[in-house]
């Protein structure tokens, strides 16, 4: 209830009345179980001042943690608002505004970066909301032609992707140059080669069985660890029949470590690299950060066909 309030603050039904700028709640009246159970809703949904003010802090809402006598104050007129339809459509259209103002703060971090003294144009945002909604024409020429709402939100996709990729680009190039140097650096050490994929291994340990085929299950023995040297996956948490190695299948996992397994023949042990392009991406995920090289040692332990294996 209280993540419902979060997500709905307008509508939280709770009165304050105001004292010497310091909000106080009115006296309740418990006379009937209605008069209770408002009583109980506005305790349901009151949030802590603490959940209040990281609320408030939230850069989509435009404001901050000391505002808290402004918020009372807008929820007390919201509560009224229900009364006067009028009254009830300026609040509704205020709330969607502050939504949108929230929307265009984080696009123009996308944009602008860290730079705070640049804006988007709120005049361009509204002259296009008018547009659209009073079905005008159009300012905005696409392909040489007015463009319509439905191709302003497929250009605007096309604009947001890239901007996204163009912002976490931006915010990850020394991420990226430090992976891109780390990669280069170990490509050097002694006895390191590189399959064509761009995986680099080292032989600890030379097998003379066969090698494994797309879709063949592989056994194997293996320890994952980040670039600072942070276990984050190893058979041993979660071994086979054999109580140690544990199966894969050739062609379920990262491009880097398929190419690997298939390139090991039995028996072997190696010590591999993966680059971030060959493991999860640039973007990372979960325990990877961005552009996570990632570092394996692998034991083929055997090779057999996969039980109802896709052909």
């Amino acid at each position: 209830m209280k993540k419902l309030m979060i997500a709905a603050m307008v509508t939280a039904p709770m009165l304050f009345a105001a004292c010497n700028g310091k909000h106080t709640a009115p006296k309740a009246t418990l006379e009937t179980s209605h008069d209770t159970l408002a009583y109980e809703m506005g305790m349901a949904y009151a949030p802590s001042e603490a959940e209040l003010k990281m609320y408030l802090s939230d850069p989509r809402t435009g404001s901050d943690s000391l505002q808290i006598e402004a918020f009372m104050e807008g929820m007390r007129e919201g509560l009224e608002a229900a009364k006067d339809k009028k009254q009830a459509a300026y609040i509704a259209g205020l709330t969607f505004g502050t939504q949108l103002s929230g929307n265009l703060t984080q696009v123009e971090k996308m944009v602008f970066g860290n730079d705070s003294t640049k804006h988007l144009s709120r005049k361009n945002l509204i002259a296009g909301f008018m547009t659209a909604y009073e079905g005008k024409k159009t300012a905005l020429l696409l392909d040489g032609k007015p463009a319509d709402k439905m191709a302003a939100q497929q250009d605007l996709n096309t604009r947001m992707d890239r901007l996204s990729q163009e912002a976490f680009e931006r915010d990850h190039a020394e991420d990226k140059k430090k992976s891109e140097a780390a990669m280069a650096q170990k490509a050097k050490e002694a006895g390191v080669n590189k399959l064509p994929g761009g995986t680099l291994y080292k032989v600890l340990t030379e097998g003379t069985g066969a090698k494994a085929k797309e879709g063949q299950t592989v056994n194997v023995i293996y320890e994952g660890r980040l670039e600072n040297g942070e276990v984050f996956d190893a058979s041993a948490q979660h071994p086979g029949a054999d109580g140690k190695s544990t199966p894969m299948v050739v062609g379920r996992l990262v491009p880097g470590f398929n190419e690997a397994l298939k390139a090991m023949p039995a028996g072997s042990k190696w010590e591999i690299t993966i680059p971030y392009d060959q493991a999860y991406g640039a973007r990372g995920g979960g325990p990877f950060p961005a552009f996570s090289n990632l570092t394996f040692t692998v034991e083929v332990v055997s090779i057999e066909e996969t039980p109802n294996a896709e052909q």
